[in-house]
């Protein structure tokens, strides 16, 4: 009796110590094939706030660098624009370098030409979109800051016309007029005038300017001068203007336009600067989120290879245990007996 006693002792505690190991593998399956220690926040313990606390900072920081990635995309299609639109206007200015020293001849077509196809592409340049965002908008990036292209043609063809039959008094207020436009007479929509700056969200405490609208001077000062040269006329016989007047004119649209440039150059440096911000700022995140993931690797992340092997232990302890409790259910009292 003794002896029958002790073999069910015996298996009742092999038994428990079986169903102990079944959990062990169990929470083992689990971490290997998850990767991480528990499923449960609350079963990580004192660690379950730090871990929180680390994913909301990760959460963060990722929120952040794509913001700053989105604002990347748009400076740079920005600061091509404006490249595009230096380049046409210089190449503009190309055309007519040569001449502009009175008395040469004068090839009015060639630099209607060049004007023309550059004011096109400017006009392109300034609706520059990213998906349904204008970019040259500011604020309201839902319409497009340049929209009354024939508008301003309108305009600066009657400034013309009135100045070669002589109704604007002389050539120096025919080229104050033509610089005193307004936005609206140059084709600027209402929406582009009255929007606001545009900015970035990059860190918690960090928003990045990178406005440049198609209202600023660099791109007014294309837009009038291209446009002058586009629709251009010298002046013919009867007409007040002389020839010496035309070439006058000429040289101040050119002197206007290569400031226009210059100016579209501190556009792109303002551009060049946000980026710069943002790149850093970008990097500070990378960096943070690469810490981030290892620290809290450490916390929740298991040694896949170890429990394996503990797997595998624990997978031979249950044979084990199998065989022995196989054995004992053989010894009953009737073959002690």
């Amino acid at each position: 009796m003794a002896n029958s006693i002790t073999n069910l002792g015996q298996q009742i505690s092999i038994i428990a110590g079986m169903k102990d190991m079944q959990g062990r593998m169990a929470t083992l399956q689990e971490q290997i094939s998850t990767g991480v220690k528990h499923q449960r926040y609350s079963e990580y313990g004192n660690d379950a706030l730090r871990i929180l606390n680390y994913r909301s900072d990760l959460q963060s920081k990722t929120a952040f660098s794509y913001n700053i990635e989105v604002g990347q995309i748009n400076i740079q299609q920005m600061t091509n624009s404006v490249e595009e639109s230096i380049k046409q206007a210089t190449n503009v200015l190309d055309t007519i370098t040569q001449q502009l020293t009175k008395g040469d001849d004068f090839n009015v077509e060639s630099i209607k030409a060049a004007a023309n196809t550059a004011l096109q592409i400017v006009q392109a340049n300034m609706n520059s979109q990213v998906g349904d965002r204008y970019l040259f908008a500011g604020s309201d990036v839902s319409n497009p800051p340049y929209n009354a292209a024939n508008t301003a043609t309108t305009n600066i063809q009657a400034q013309i016309n009135k100045w070669l039959d002589g109704t604007t008094p002389d050539t120096d207020t025919f080229l104050s007029n033509i610089t005193s436009m307004t936005e609206s007479q140059l084709g600027f929509s209402l929406s582009v005038q009255t929007s606001k700056n545009i900015s970035i969200r990059a860190d918690d405490n960090l928003e990045v300017d990178y406005t440049v609208k198609a209202t600023d001077v660099g791109f007014q000062k294309l837009v009038a001068g291209l446009n002058v040269l586009a629709n251009l006329k010298q002046p013919a016989a009867g007409d007040i203007p002389t020839s010496d007047n035309f070439y006058d004119a000429v040289t101040s649209i050119y002197q206007s336009i290569k400031t226009g440039i210059s100016d579209l150059r501190n556009s792109e440096t303002v551009l060049a600067s946000a980026a710069s911000v943002l790149d850093t700022t970008l990097a500070q995140h990378q960096n943070d989120q690469n810490s981030l993931h290892k620290t809290m690797d450490s916390v929740e992340s298991t040694d896949v290879s170890a429990a394996i092997v503990t797997f595998q232990g624990l997978q031979s302890q249950m044979e084990a245990s199998y065989q022995l409790t196989s054995i004992l259910s053989q010894l009953s009292l009737a073959r002690i007996l």
